[in-house]
């Protein structure tokens, strides 16, 4: 249950902060999977226009033997490859403009969340003034 919060009334004092607080959590932990997957996305785009050397063809006389063991380049290049989009400067356009909405997002989140740390403080200040006095000479 939600209250309106005394000091800021646009926002609200959550009767739960801990229940609230963990949810809030979770939330970030999938925003900062959604913005890792963005950016892994991006970074594919990018590495589809210019993609890397094979490896081992630059150091065939300086590494040891066991390069053989390298996987072919043509098998690397599938395995990162996705189809490619028709417009690829509009594609990490709209990744990067996608990953700054997360961004924006992942900052109400912690602003929530610091919010929901003070209502906790605030909650277990309140319960240890409510407590009753420990008995004089009681430890």
């Amino acid at each position: 249950m939600a209250l309106p919060h005394p000091s800021h009334p646009s926002r609200t004092m959550i009767t739960d902060p801990v229940t609230a607080h963990r949810a809030l959590r979770a939330e970030r932990g999938q925003l900062v999977r959604w913005r890792r997957l963005l950016r892994a996305r991006l970074d594919l785009t990018v590495a589809a226009l210019a993609p890397p050397e094979p490896l081992g063809t630059l150091s065939w006389d300086v590494l040891p033997a066991g390069q053989h063991r390298l996987p072919a380049h043509v098998d690397l290049v599938s395995a990162v490859s996705a189809t490619p989009p028709r417009d690829t400067v509009d594609l990490m356009e709209q990744l990067r403009s996608l990953d700054r909405t997360l961004a924006a997002y992942g900052d109400q989140l912690d602003a929530i969340l610091e919010d929901l740390a003070g209502q906790t403080l605030q909650l277990v200040a309140s319960e240890v003034d409510a407590s009753p006095a420990p008995p004089a000479g009681a430890r």
